[in-house]
């Protein structure tokens, strides 16, 4: 068991003013249906997750845990163990309330649910995200030190709530070494590990909204992403669309390559990422 991860996960509660329980009885799972909806903006009949199943995974053995001030539920994550004989997990799902933002309290989950992971005999959770939510990417590779390897296209079909709209569901593949020197430096030493001494190239500007490919023969390149796409989903839902293709065809086809996200620059918005030595 690594004792410093829980003390980790227990520090950061504390500061977010939040205690992490799990979600076992059936009152449990409806509030954590309800909570989804209202995160997800799906509406009662169409929750991300229904009651039943959440309670389904939390008897079957899931991380299935909510965050709270009081009796109100602020936060929820839901992972589901691997397959046999890998020592991982998949989070299918983890939301804060929009009224908790800046209270770290999305932190506090996932570094409750790593060491949970990691009390159980796991080394590695995995999830997928919107390359385009810029606060997430932020998030997920520089304040957690995870990394990104693999580009999914349209990777869900269609998702019907109020947070992608008609946009198509691009994701990128998360991978989160529980203790990995990223990891560890970020979670348990309070040291995020994407700093970057010298500005890369950038291969996809931003200019009034819109993408801007821009040649650059570097090794080291800077994709941009918008600094709010849910915004931009609703006043400029074209411009959106734009964004979606310019980062699939230039942030996917890099990975595809063989390039390697290196972190979320958050200053310039964008991903850094190296390229191979052939370019």
């Amino acid at each position: 068991m690594d004792l410093s991860a829980r003390a980790s996960a227990a520090k950061a509660a504390g500061k977010s003013g939040v205690r992490m329980a799990a979600l076992e009885s059936m009152t449990d799972a409806f509030a954590c249906e309800r909570f989804l909806s209202e995160v997800w903006r799906t509406g009662p009949d169409h929750p991300p997750i229904p009651a039943d199943v959440v309670k389904a995974m939390a008897d079957a053995g899931s991380y299935v845990t909510g965050a709270f001030d009081g009796d109100r539920l602020l936060g929820a994550c839901i992972g589901l163990w691997g397959p046999p004989g890998r020592a991982g997990m998949h989070s299918h799902i983890a939301g804060v309330h929009p009224d908790a933002r800046g209270r770290d309290v999305g932190f506090a989950l996932k570094l409750d649910q790593r060491a949970y992971v990691l009390e159980n005999g796991g080394t590695e959770i995995s999830w997928t995200f919107d390359p385009l939510v810029a606060r997430n990417a932020h998030f997920n590779l520089g304040k957690l030190g995870g990394t990104a390897e693999e580009y999914l296209t349209d990777y869900y079909g269609p998702l019907s709530d109020g947070l992608n709209h008609d946009d198509e569901s691009d994701r990128l593949m998360l991978r989160w070494d529980l203790l990995g020197e990223r990891a560890r430096a970020a979670c348990d030493e309070g040291s995020p590990p994407d700093r970057f001494e010298r500005s890369p190239g950038v291969l996809l500007d931003i200019e009034d909204d819109r993408p801007v490919p821009r040649p650059c023969g570097d090794r080291t390149v800077l994709i941009a992403v918008p600094p709010d796409i849910e915004l931009l989903r609703t006043r400029k839902p074209a411009v959106a669309r734009e964004w979606r293709l310019a980062v699939r065809d230039t942030l996917g086809a890099l990975l595809a390559d063989g390039a390697q996200v290196v972190g979320f620059d958050r200053a310039a918005c964008g991903y850094v990422l190296t390229r191979g030595e052939g370019r």
